[in-house]
């Protein structure tokens, strides 16, 4: 079970400053964030960003808070979530143990509750 919640967030990445306004977005409200992965989903600068960052009191407002960021157009909080976790070496193979250059996360969930501009726009089980 994971101690936190799993987000994904869709974005416009038009310079690296996306990234940072997202990880000051959770560290200016005292959350931490256990991993972030990111892939581009389109040619015309759409990232999707998963994290898990830690549940505090704090949380909740720093969702809202992202939501209404410049340049993110959702951010989803995959309810039930569980991570699975792949390690590969420096040729791309999937190993286990320790001898490994890479770690992706991989969220497997159901229940979707979505956010844009500090309201919930949309909630869901796959």
């Amino acid at each position: 079970m994971i101690q936190g919640k799993v987000l994904k967030i869709t974005g416009y990445y038009r310079d690296p400053e996306l990234l940072e306004r997202i990880m000051a977005n959770f560290r200016k409200l005292w959350v931490d964030i256990d991993w972030i992965n990111a892939r581009k989903v389109s040619d015309d600068g759409l990232y999707e960003i998963f994290m898990q960052i830690k549940d505090t009191k704090n949380t909740q407002l720093a969702i809202l808070n992202l939501s209404k960021t410049v340049d993110i157009e959702k951010v989803e909080v995959l309810e039930d979530a569980k991570v699975v976790q792949y390690k590969f070496n420096e040729k791309g193979e999937i190993v286990d143990g320790n001898n490994y250059s890479m770690v992706i996360y991989v969220p497997i969930y159901s229940k979707v509750t979505s956010y844009s501009w500090g309201e919930i726009v949309g909630q869901n089980i796959h």
